[in-house]
């Protein structure tokens, strides 16, 4: 009999939330009754891809996320680890406590609540097929780069451009050696995402198409949208 995938959920859930306004962090926020860190997890936890979930949170808020955890029954949680100063930090926290038993490591932002289990399942798939992979839609807009002085130097063609999400699956040898390469080079890496480091070290990243409406909540206007599309 054919052994299952393992698969481990990776969920950042350390960040600030200062482009809300609100006083409290952005992983507790209420969206419709519960907090915002919930809709990433139950997603997770619920999904037959995903073996185990480990959690990045501020040291601070390490109990409060613990307590809702226990409150919604996420069995699938084994992990909660403290988060670094960065997004990356925060996830190679996470790598350090994985040992080499996952085929696939996903990585979720919990700040992305309208994830569900097909988007999952499609992530898991395509990484273990092609070695690395990301959840993004194409771009809709018309894009311009511009220079420091915000002059237009070329218009791109949006055919070819695509605006990156969350999940973002990789084999875990991928994704521990690109992780172990931005250590070695430390100075000047200024990825924002776990693939910009996938394809760093000469990985082929693959885009797993995904849906408008996997939003994250980054302003309060995306707290409305995201009120809505609940």
């Amino acid at each position: 009999m054919m052994r299952l995938p393992r698969v481990l959920a990776i969920v950042p859930a350390a960040g600030s939330g200062k482009r809300l306004g609100l006083i409290g962090k952005k992983p507790f926020v209420i969206l419709n009754g519960k907090p915002l860190v919930y809709y990433a997890l139950k997603a997770l936890d619920s999904s037959s891809a995903i073996t185990q979930i480990f959690i990045a949170a501020q040291s601070s808020e390490i109990s409060r996320i613990k307590g809702i955890v226990k409150r919604y029954k996420f069995n699938k949680v084994k992990k909660i680890i403290v988060g670094g100063s960065t997004r990356l930090e925060s996830v190679a926290n996470c790598l350090k406590s994985a040992g080499d038993d996952f085929d696939v490591m996903l990585i979720h932002d919990a700040a992305r609540p309208l994830i569900d289990a097909d988007l999952i399942g499609r992530s898991v798939k395509a990484a273990l097929k092609h070695g690395a992979c990301i959840a993004a839609v194409p771009e809709s807009d018309t894009i311009k780069l511009v220079d420091d002085k915000l002059f237009i130097q070329k218009t791109l063609d949006r055919d070819h451009i695509f605006r990156a999400q969350t999940p973002q699956a990789f084999r875990t040898a991928v994704l521990k050696k690109a992780y172990a390469a931005c250590a070695n080079r430390r100075a000047g890496v200024k990825a924002t995402d776990d693939s910009a480091l996938v394809e760093a070290i000469g990985c082929g990243v693959k885009i797993v198409e995904s849906s408008y409406r996997n939003i994250k909540i980054t302003t309060k206007v995306d707290l409305k949208l995201a009120e809505v599309l609940l």
